[in-house]
């Protein structure tokens, strides 16, 4: 497996948290420009399995690194 796919691999989680980021975020059925203001805060417990899957990305790439520079 080559260091790209490695680090690709090791980035999926964080592409994947970031789309469902950007789709919770997004204005929904307001004026074009304004975000939506109807949308409640996230819960605590949300935030914290948000929190936690950026530490495991976070983790996997800093891994992924690791790897790639031992392969040199």
């Amino acid at each position: 497996m080559s260091r790209a796919h490695r680090r690709a691999l090791a980035l999926l989680p964080a592409g994947a948290l970031a789309a469902l980021l950007l789709t919770g975020c997004g204005s929904h059925g307001s004026a074009a420009g304004t975000p939506g203001s109807t949308s409640p805060a996230p819960a605590a417990s949300e935030i914290a399995h948000m929190q936690k899957l950026l530490d495991d990305a976070d983790s996997a790439a800093s891994a992924a690194d690791s790897d790639a520079a031992s392969d040199n």
